[in-house]
């Protein structure tokens, strides 16, 4: 679903956008621009004071539902615990702000009315219970471009 593509106007999506935030608290934002695919949060440390999430490795329908996984952990715990990210075999690492020179956060920026920066999201990486021997080849969202 892409409301701007469906003919919305840019503010008709941002009062999207601050409702959904409004009623959930945070924005899942699947992106899909071939052949790549990831998922972001907008609205987490706005509501939590914890920093928003970012996925890039898997299809989006597994992405989403671990981010709803994780948010659902700060929501109603105040933060992501350690056994959680164990269990599900998921790593957290900053996310460097040169990654965000593309702009693959754009919702959250022109929300925040500023570019994300270092601090801002944390990347989920897949372990290798997901991604088997692939792991390590993963992007790694924690070192510069």
């Amino acid at each position: 679903m892409c409301l701007r593509c469906d003919g919305y106007s840019l503010e008709e999506f941002r009062r999207h956008v601050d409702l959904t935030i409004r009623v959930n608290g945070y924005l899942i934002q699947p992106v899909a621009d071939d052949p790549d695919e990831w998922t972001y949060t907008v609205g987490v440390a706005e509501s939590w004071d914890h920093p928003d999430l970012l996925i890039v490795d898997g299809p989006l329908e597994v992405q989403g539902r671990l981010v709803a996984d994780l948010i659902a952990d700060v929501r109603d715990r105040g933060g992501i615990r350690p056994e959680l990210l164990e269990h599900l075999d998921l790593h957290l690492v900053p996310v460097h702000e040169s990654h965000f020179a593309s702009g693959i956060v754009g919702i959250w920026e022109d929300r925040q009315s500023r570019p994300a920066t270092n601090g801002d999201f944390l990347q989920i990486r897949l372990g290798p219970a997901w991604l088997g021997r692939q792991a390590a080849d993963c992007i790694r969202m924690d070192q510069p471009v």
